[in-house]
């Protein structure tokens, strides 16, 4: 369980559909607003290591380290070597104290407490997102390249994140749905 105070946001969507827009706004518009933001960026189908084979940290992971820590100048990143996919509630040790908002991109946990917002890249393309990411629940707006097409539905707000008014009132809708 998270702390009571952290807010628990999800972006979810198909590949291409504005998800990454959606979060770097809202990562803007909260620290405008003093906040302090942390960001999952979830690749389930992905292969992708920071880890590169023959450098240091992988020699280290290959001769047998739990975990790698590397520091450059300005960057500390933290590699473990898992038997499968971590989840959000065990990665949460990972998070620094004092953190407010967590912003997931990609993360479709079903857990109550996280809210979600469903991008899309048409609105014709709506429901296979849901379908194909398996949302049910905590669902709180709509958001993607489709907030181009349109900004009605009949379930959900739409907003179109790439305008800073939008993306405001998004933010303002999160803080509300706590």
């Amino acid at each position: 369980m998270f702390p009571i105070q952290m807010i628990v946001v999800s972006v979810v969507g198909l590949k291409k559909s504005g998800k990454t827009t959606c979060v770097e706004a809202l990562v803007t518009e909260f620290k405008r607003r003093g906040m302090k933001v942390g960001t999952v960026k979830s690749m389930v189908h992905s292969n992708f290591t920071i880890d590169t084979e023959g450098k240091d940290t992988w020699r280290h992971k290959q001769a047998g380290a739990d975990f790698v820590i590397s520091l450059s100048g300005n960057e500390l990143a933290y590699l473990e070597i898992r038997e499968g996919r971590a989840t959000l509630e065990e990665i949460k040790r990972l998070i620094p104290d004092g953190t407010d908002i967590l912003i997931c991109e990609g993360f479709e946990a079903e857990e109550p407490q996280i809210l979600k917002i469903v991008a899309a890249t048409s609105p014709k393309k709506l429901s296979e997102t849901f379908e194909v990411r398996g949302v049910k629940d905590g669902v709180i707006a709509l958001s993607g390249i489709m907030a181009n097409e349109t900004k009605e539905h009949d379930e959900y707000p739409v907003f179109n994140c790439t305008v800073p008014d939008d993306a405001a009132r998004l933010a303002d809708l999160i803080l509300k749905n706590l």
